[in-house]
Order: structure tokens, then C-alpha cells, then sequence
């Protein structure tokens, strides 16, 4: 038999093969060749073609169908090895190589998609950059992650910048260090793969814990039990850091301080505790949905008490949805220094006016910054205040045993005080001057002075009361004159509405 190599085709023959022709680039001879491939495989298995070709002839075949839905639903995980090298192959040595057998991959039938590659070298590259286009975008995540493994394991190449648009996935990688390319890769397409695993250990548990944050519209607490039962035992101690050192693996005091800011904002929006938390500079903004004012001060004084394991000194400012931490600067740590060692000793007694006398002048040479001030002036009021609760074993606080803590502080103080009882849950307060130079009576009532001792002054009483009562016990508060003197006083009006 002669065989004539040449071959003749008309306009309907080449409109037939025209998908073959663009994904060979015009290659008619390579065209041929995927067709007498086919025929072969059509001759040895002619049933496997017909279930071929009615799963082409239906788009909505029990094939495509099922691929599709498994690609979406591997979204955030990791391609492992195996199907690398099944989609890859062995025979890639450049990326040419690469972007020729991907295209040649991808213009199949259940694939539709294609990539444009594009490096300043084909060997041994040190930035790539390229796009996979297509009609599914979740093939076309599937593919870039493949990719991405790949050009990464093979090149050492990390993720700089990923972007989705207009049904393209576009992706830039460049030369790095190991580590710095597994977690590249891990945070762009492996991001589910640990809760993945843990899903599959303990299905119950985790299908449980999904059903109760639904349930509780997600208002849940999670905490260390070590905390848990500090908590439910009065105490405070530090496992409040267990949380943060397990996750990151190393104690909270080798932590910088503004990688240990991001990572407080990064743990505790995800555990329930709180609802999310802004940093602006070296504050932390706190917003919550706590209504107890003892709860929302001791939410401040759990993170302060974190910041503080951590070797950094912090200050709080509550309200009723914020919590606003502010870093002491260092200028202002012998001030905290000083109020940490007023805590109770059994049996000792404190002189306060020497310790107050101390603050006033150091205050004189700090940078001046009002809440911070005042946030100090209130822990030295809380500070003494709850070593007299201690001393004298108080529970709860009422209108009498604050007058007699007034009464007892106030002479300590060198403070005048007058005092009277208007009904059950309230008390007026005139206070008149200190030995210590100081015009009291207007420190207490300006507390939007410039002055740092009129600020300090009356955070101390702010943190009396507040501590004795609540945030939100009610006070009126003004100033007068004494008649003839020129001496001013300050009118105190505390309504503590019967709270404890």
C-alpha cells in the first residue's frame, strides 16, 4: 500500500479541528498527531468514547458536575504532592516548559481556563508573575494554588501579591527564605487546612461548638481553663497569658510590644470576651457589650495586667461600650511604681499625705497628658480605698461606711471635710483646702485643668467612688465661695442609688 503524506482539507474540515488549531498554536502537524492519539485510544475502547462523548454533548454530567463541586470546595486548602505531580508531571525544566503543558492541560474540556507566565528568567528565576484566566473562577483558584506550590517548592518562590479580578487570578512571586515561602503560600491557599484537620479528628465536638455559637448568636466566651478558674477562685493571676503564649509559642515578655498589640487585637476579637479592638499607635481601643461597671473595670484591669506581665505600663479610661488602654510613657512608670507598692500589707499603716505629697511633685516634671493623669490619680484612689476595704473587711459599700472612709482618708489628707447625710443612698460633701498648698476644693471641681495636681486630685476621688459604687454613680458637683473669705469649697452630691 502507498501512503500519501500529504493531506488536503477544505474550509469544513479546518472549522472542525479550529479548537485543536488554537490550542496548538496553529501547529497543524501537532494537531494530527493529538487526532491519530485519539484514534488509537477510540480503536482499543470504543464504549469509553461514547460515554465520553455524551458527558460532552451534556454539561451537566455526573463528571463535570462532580468536579466542579469538589474544586470549590477545596477552597483554603493546600494541593498536596500527589496531585501536583498529577496535573505537573516530571518533565518541567523551564517555565516555558510549564506554561506550555498548563495551557495544554487547561484548554480540555472540563478545564476551560489558561495561564500567561511571565519571568526574567526560565531557569532560575527570581520573580514570576502570572495570570490564570477562565470562565470558573473557582478552576481558576484551583490552578494558581497548584501553581503557586509548584513554581514555590521547585524555585523557592514566596507570594507577594495575590488579586481576583474580572474572572482572572493574577499572581506575583519572588525569591525568599523558606520559611517566608511556606507561609506565603499557607496564608493564600492553605488557610483552612489546621481547621480542616481538627474538624475531621473530633466531627461531634466540632460540630457542637458550630451549632451553640449559632444557637448563641456567637456571644460565647472562650478562655484558658486555668483562667476560667482563677476566675470562679477571686483571683487574678497570669494565666490571662496562657491564651496568647500557647498560640504563639513564647512567653508574652519576649514579645515586642507592637507585635504584642496586634496579637491581643489578632486572639481576643476571635474569643467572645470582647467585640473588637482598633490600636492607634500604642493605644488599644477596646469595644464591648459589658453593662456592669465592676465588669467593664475589670476587663481593663485583666489586659492591663497582660500588658504588664508583658513589661510594658498601661492606663485605662472606661465607658459604657469602650475601653481606651493608653501606654504610660516611660517618664510616668516611677509614678506607677510608687502606687503599686501602696497595696494592703496586713497590720502596716501608710502615711498618704507623704505619698501624695511624692506624686505632686513628680507630676511637675512629666509630659503633661490629661487622661493619663488622671487615670493614675484614680488607681492611687482605688489603691487606697481597697486597702481600707481590706483592713477594716468590708463587703459592700454604703452611704455610712463611706462618709467614715471620707472622713478617716480626708484627715489623713490634710483635707477639711464636711459631710452630711440627705436620705438613705445620699451624701453631701463640702471640701475646703489641704497643708499641702493646694486650693482642693477647685482642683476637685476643675478637672479639665491644665494643672496636673487638679487633675490628679480628682482622679483620686473619682477612683474612690467609682470603686465604693459603680461608673455610673450619679455625682453633682460644684464650686462656691464662703461668704467675706475668698476661700472656695466644693459642693460633692453622690446619689449611689442603693448600689454596693
Amino acid at each position: 500500500m502507498n501512503l500519501r503524506k500529504s493531506i488536503s482539507l477544505n474550509d469544513e474540515y479546518i472549522k472542525k479541528i479550529d479548537p485543536l488549531i488554537k490550542k496548538h498554536n496553529g501547529n497543524l502537524s501537532a494537531v494530527i498527531r493529538e487526532i491519530i492519539d485519539f484514534s488509537d485510544f477510540a480503536n482499543k475502547d470504543p464504549d469509553s468514547v461514547k460515554r465520553m462523548m455524551m458527558g460532552l454533548k451534556n454539561r451537566q454530567s455526573l463528571t463535570s458536575s462532580t468536579l466542579a463541586w469538589a474544586i470549590k470546595n477545596l477552597a483554603g486548602r493546600l494541593p498536596d504532592e500527589e496531585m501536583i505531580h498529577n496535573v505537573v508531571g516530571n518533565n518541567i525544566n523551564s517555565i516555558s516548559s510549564l506554561e506550555k503543558h498548563l495551557n495544554e492541560l487547561m484548554g480540555e474540556v472540563y478545564w476551560n481556563s489558561s495561564i500567561k507566565i511571565n519571568s526574567e528568567s526560565e531557569r532560575f528565576p527570581e520573580n514570576i508573575f502570572f495570570t490564570i484566566t477562565g470562565n470558573n473562577q473557582d478552576m481558576n483558584r484551583f490552578l494558581a494554588a497548584v501553581v503557586s506550590v509548584f513554581v514555590s517548592n521547585k524555585y523557592d518562590l514566596a507570594i507577594t501579591n495575590l488579586v481576583n479580578l474580572n474572572g482572572s487570578v493574577v499572581i506575583n512571586m519572588k525569591r525568599g527564605e523558606k520559611e517566608e515561602v511556606k507561609k506565603s503560600i499557607s496564608e493564600n491557599f492553605g488557610f483552612m487546612d489546621n481547621a480542616y484537620i481538627e474538624l475531621y479528628k473530633k466531627p461531634d465536638f466540632w460540630n457542637m461548638i458550630i451549632s451553640l455559637n449559632v444557637k448563641m448568636n456567637y456571644e460565647m466566651a472562650l478562655m484558658p481553663k486555668q483562667l476560667f478558674e482563677e476566675i470562679l477562685g477571686g483571683k487574678t493571676h497570669h494565666s490571662i497569658t496562657t491564651i496568647i503564649e500557647r498560640f504563639y509559642g513564647c512567653p508574652v515578655n519576649q514579645i515586642p510590644l507592637e507585635d504584642l498589640l496586634i496579637k491581643i487585637r489578632e486572639i481576643y476579637q476571635y474569643t467572645g470576651i470582647i467585640e473588637k479592638i482598633d490600636i492607634d499607635k500604642r493605644s488599644l481601643i477596646i469595644h464591648h457589650t459589658f453593662s456592669d461597671p465592676q465588669a467593664i473595670q475589670n476587663l481593663a484591669d485583666m489586659f492591663i495586667e497582660l500588658l504588664k506581665i508583658g513589661g510594658n505600663t498601661y492606663n485605662s479610661v472606661t465607658s459604657r461600650n469602650l475601653i481606651v488602654l493608653r501606654h504610660t510613657p516611660r517618664e510616668n512608670k516611677i509614678l506607677v511604681k510608687l502606687i503599686s507598692d501602696l497595696r494592703y500589707e496586713e497590720g502596716s499603716t501608710r502615711n498618704y499625705s507623704d505619698d501624695l505629697q511624692k506624686m505632686l511633685t513628680l507630676l511637675r516634671n512629666m509630659p503633661f497628658n490629661e487622661d493619663i493623669i488622671k487615670s493614675l490619680g484614680s488607681q492611687f484612689g482605688k489603691t487606697m480605698i481597697q486597702n481600707y476595704e481590706k483592713d477594716r473587711k468590708i463587703d459592700i459599700w454604703d452611704a455610712q461606711i463611706f462618709i467614715k472612709y471620707l472622713k478617716e482618708t480626708c484627715v489623713i489628707l490634710d483635707i477639711d471635710l464636711n459631710i452630711d447625710v440627705i436620705s438613705k443612698n445620699t451624701i453631701y460633701a463640702k471640701i475646703m483646702t489641704s497643708s499641702h498648698g493646694i486650693d482642693i476644693a477647685k482642683s476637685i471641681h476643675d478637672a479639665r485643668s491644665n494643672d496636673p495636681n487638679c487633675i490628679f486630685l480628682n482622679g483620686i476621688f473619682g477612683g474612690w467612688i467609682s470603686h465604693a459604687f459603680g461608673e455610673n454613680t450619679e455625682i453633682v458637683q460644684t464650686t462656691s465661695q464662703e461668704p467675706g473669705s475668698g476661700n472656695e469649697y466644693c459642693d460633692f452630691l453622690f446619689n449611689i442609688n442603693g448600689t454596693g
